[in-house]
């Protein structure tokens, strides 16, 4: 069974929690998960598994919308 560790914003539901570790286990198989709410997160989570980190943050996915602005902005 593979081990993952969920960091949550302190905004992730417990629906929501609970439908990140279904998804978890249907893409690696059996997974059990431990929820941990870190403060340092505007919104979204960070899954650590199997030496992996799967970064769907607020801020990680803001900083990816910003490269894409720049790379159209500068082509424009």
């Amino acid at each position: 069974m593979k081990q993952a560790t969920i960091l949550c914003a302190s905004n992730v539901t417990d629906n929501a929690y609970n439908y990140i570790c279904r998804k978890l286990t249907e893409k690696f198989g059996e997974t059990a998960c431990t929820r941990t709410t870190d403060a340092t997160l505007l919104g979204g989570f960070i899954v650590l598994l199997d030496g992996k980190i799967y970064d769907m943050s607020l801020r990680t996915q803001l900083s990816a919308l910003r490269g894409t602005i720049g790379d159209i902005e500068n082509k424009g």
